[in-house]
């Protein structure tokens, strides 16, 4: 696939290296989780206390529709939706993308899309356990696990792992059809997901929400955190597409340039 750089780096550029290289992704981690906890909490107590009257009539009268509309076409779609986002499909599927990234030496996008993962699960347990927000008062096609219904674990996964590859996509090709074709995929698996937990009484409208915005914030995280950390040049240009390779062509192409110099990076770049 080809690398077009503007798109690249708009998503993982980084702003150096050094002795201190790991401090400002950690720093961007450890604030964004602690501010996505913060914020479900606060937002699960609204659902949960102020607007439970209100918002919570409404998803309730939701769940009834679907829990009355229901058609076994429907039953078999949403089945296969809500069982291939379970923890060990997407653990699998997380597994083979990053794997496959890896072989074609694209680590900060692996990393990318794992870290995601990570905080997405990681901030999902506390946060469920702690606002213990029950789960729709309708008859339930699923076994449901001990976390309660709020956010939607599910959605906020399908939303990290598709929208996470469709961004990689977008980084890592300038074909627009590959880059519409995964955003439009990515959109549609995760409004499937969020429609099979609705409708199959798992989850409320609101949960399933909730998880889309909850995926997205988990994709924001892990990009500034791996643009934190990825490599700059000394002439202040950021290169992630660089491979061995081409680090070895441009030391050499600067040995046999009389006077060149660290700063010439981008010259030789363009020479090699």
């Amino acid at each position: 696939m080809s690398q077009p750089r503007e798109s690249h780096e708009s998503l993982l550029a980084g702003r150096g290296t050094g002795p201190r290289s790991l401090r400002r992704p950690v720093i961007s981690v450890v604030v964004g989780y602690a501010t996505m906890v913060l914020v479900l909490l606060g937002v699960g107590y609204l659902l949960t206390h102020t607007f439970n009257d209100s918002i919570g009539r409404w998803d309730e009268h939701v769940n009834e529709w679907f829990a009355r509309h229901r058609t076994a076409a429907w039953n078999d779609v949403t089945k296969v939706a809500t069982w291939s986002l379970n923890t060990v499909p997407v653990i699998v599927m997380a597994a083979l993308v990053a794997g496959v990234l890896a072989l074609r030496k694209r680590f900060r996008e692996a990393v990318f899309l794992v870290l995601a993962l990570v905080i997405e699960i990681t901030t999902f347990l506390p946060v469920t356990f702690v606002v213990a927000r029950p789960r729709p008062d309708v008859p339930r096609m699923n076994a449901t696990p001990s976390t309660s219904s709020f956010p939607s674990g599910h959605t906020a996964a399908a939303t990290v792992l598709f929208v996470g590859v469709a961004l990689i996509v977008g980084c890592c090709t300038s074909r627009r059809f590959l880059r519409v074709a995964a955003g439009v995929l990515a959109a549609l698996i995760s409004a499937l997901v969020g429609f099979a937990r609705v409708y199959r009484g798992l989850h409320h409208p609101t949960d399933v929400f909730v998880g889309v915005l909850f995926g997205l914030g988990c994709l924001a995280i892990a990009a500034i955190a791996v643009r934190a950390l990825a490599p700059k040049s000394s002439s202040g240009a950021t290169h992630p597409a660089d491979t061995r390779g081409e680090r070895v062509r441009r030391d050499a192409a600067a040995a046999a340039l009389p006077g060149a110099s660290a700063t010439d990076d981008d010259r030789i770049r363009t020479i090699a």
